[in-house]
């Protein structure tokens, strides 16, 4: 039961991004920005936007996940904590990789705007 309510999320959190946002010549833009929270533990990266019930599996370049994995340590005061994060990204389908198949979905990162310790009043 917990399994379909992931996977439910995950579908409305997809559905609500059809429409997308355009650029600035009008066309749609491939990626939005998100606001989340993010965990990072070994060989598993997660981010949870804000009003969403589904933990997403984070997809990054090299160079991003270096970067967002150096900076947790000092974000966060022990592992599985979270840290905030504002991210223009894509949200897409769940992945099937060791580890990934437990998320109903993926979220690919193309630029980090803002990352930061995590504070009460960020999304909930």
């Amino acid at each position: 039961m917990h399994r379909i309510s992931f996977l439910l999320a995950g579908a409305l959190l997809l559905a609500g991004c059809v429409g997308g946002p355009t650029t600035r010549d009008g066309g749609l833009s491939s990626a939005a920005r998100y606001q989340g929270h993010l965990v990072m533990l070994p060989e598993m990266h997660i981010f949870v936007p804000c009003n969403a019930e589904a933990p997403l599996w984070l997809v990054t370049d090299a160079a991003t996940g270096h970067r967002l994995e150096a900076q947790y340590a000092s974000l966060v005061s022990e592992p599985y904590e979270e840290a905030f994060a504002v991210l223009r990204g894509t949200p897409g389908p769940q992945l099937d990789c060791r580890g990934c198949r437990d998320f109903p979905g993926s979220f690919r990162v193309s630029e980090i705007i803002e990352y930061r310790q995590a504070e009460a009043g960020d999304c909930r």
